[in-house]
């Protein structure tokens, strides 16, 4: 059915002129038909633009750095990690050490550089034996800077920098490590790939002792000799460094009442080790002779840091070589080839042989503060 024009779908359509809405405009179709047109109301509230905003003066350079500075504190576990008050004190100790102290700066610089690649050696054997090192730090203690490799593997510096490690999942039998690292884990490889990444530390130092002995008999003006007969120098001179090593540390065990009793009088001992700061006294009387005698000095550190990792003693290198040792034995008397050893059965003696290595560190400090080094001659 067709409606009329007095009709809409909604009802009767009440004639008589129409009065468009406010903001609507009559207009006309192409049939003749009038159509709404929309148009502005000035009645409406306009819509507020956004004002333009003009810095007139940017924040003090202070200030920014300490936004900057709060920022990055709160980087704890990132993978860019990054503490600035732990870098300004580490920095701070540094530098007036470097101020006051030049030989103690200079020796703390080559107990880093040897650290590093004693720690480096262990990094680069563990991943070639197929391992998947984790962490790779200089220092201990909170951390004052660290990165994340794509690789996985978080590498920075700690605030004390007294040594380093590397840290490879899986090193005691018992410990907890995620379902897909299991098989790169220190404990899943064989015992050789286990005793390769233990010694890789001590035979990096025993190569950079070479290295520095070679480069000091290179250098030394008081040496005239061609690169053969440097290079076999080089290993008589580490043969009897280590030699010489070994025999003090046997002879400090066997007088170790003689020992206690120069140290509680105040006397020179015997068998006296170099402490830090007997070192750190042994570098500043060599800053005024020629550069060569500091690579002499390295080459013997890295020589008796070898040596001295080498001791079958939990924690050292070679107390982790003995025990893979002791595991192969058991397990061929045993017939049990899968047969571990857990590291942490043994930490009541790894944290007996930590407080001893702490009491003759402590002693040979105190001796070497009465009794100064000299590096005359």
């Amino acid at each position: 059915m067709q409606l009329g024009s007095d009709h809409q779908a909604g009802g009767p359509v009440v004639p008589g002129p129409t009065r468009p809405h406010a903001g609507v405009r009559a207009g006309t179709t192409g049939t003749g038909t009038q159509r709404p047109e929309v148009t502005p109301d000035r009645d409406a509230p306009s819509t507020p633009t956004r004002p333009d905003i003009e810095v007139l003066r940017p924040d003090p350079a202070p200030q920014r750095l300490l936004v900057r500075w709060r920022r990055a504190g709160r980087a704890e576990g990132r993978d860019a990690e990054w503490h600035p008050a732990r870098a300004a004190i580490l920095a701070a100790i540094v530098v007036a050490l470097a101020w006051w102290l030049p030989g103690a700066a200079v020796f703390l610089g080559i107990l880093v550089a040897l650290t590093l690649v004693h720690e480096l050696g262990h990094l680069v054997v563990a991943r070639r034996c197929g391992m998947a090192p984790t962490e790779y730090f200089l220092g201990f203690g909170p951390t004052v800077w660290s990165r994340t490799s794509r690789r996985g593997l978080r590498y920075g510096i700690k605030a004390v920098v007294l040594g380093g490690y590397v840290k490879v999942p899986g090193m005691g039998p018992s410990e907890e490590v995620e379902a897909s690292l299991e098989p790169f884990t220190y404990r899943a490889a064989s015992r050789p790939r286990r005793l390769a990444v233990i010694l890789a530390g001590v035979a990096v130092n025993f190569a950079v002792a070479l290295a520095l002995f070679w480069s000091y008999a290179m250098w030394s003006p008081q040496i005239d000799v061609g690169p053969t007969r440097a290079a076999t120098g080089s290993v008589s001179l580490m043969w009897e460094v280590s030699h010489d090593t070994v025999t003090s540390l046997g002879e400090l065990v066997a007088g170790a009442a003689d020992y206690s009793k120069s140290v509680a009088d105040g006397e020179v001992p015997e068998q006296r080790m170099v402490s830090a700061v007997g070192g750190a006294q042994l570098t500043d009387g060599l800053l005024d002779q020629h550069p060569s005698r500091l690579l002499l000095l390295a080459g013997l550190f890295s020589t008796s840091i070898a040596v001295f990792n080498l001791l079958p003693l939990l924690p050292l290198d070679g107390g982790h070589a003995a025990l893979i040792v002791a595991e192969g034995a058991i397990a061929r008397v045993r017939r049990r080839p899968r047969y571990r050893l857990d590291p942490n059965r043994f930490r009541v003696a790894a944290a007996a042989v930590v407080v001893v290595l702490l009491a003759l560190g402590a002693t040979s400090m105190y001796i070497d503060v009465l009794h100064p080094l000299s590096a005359v001659g």
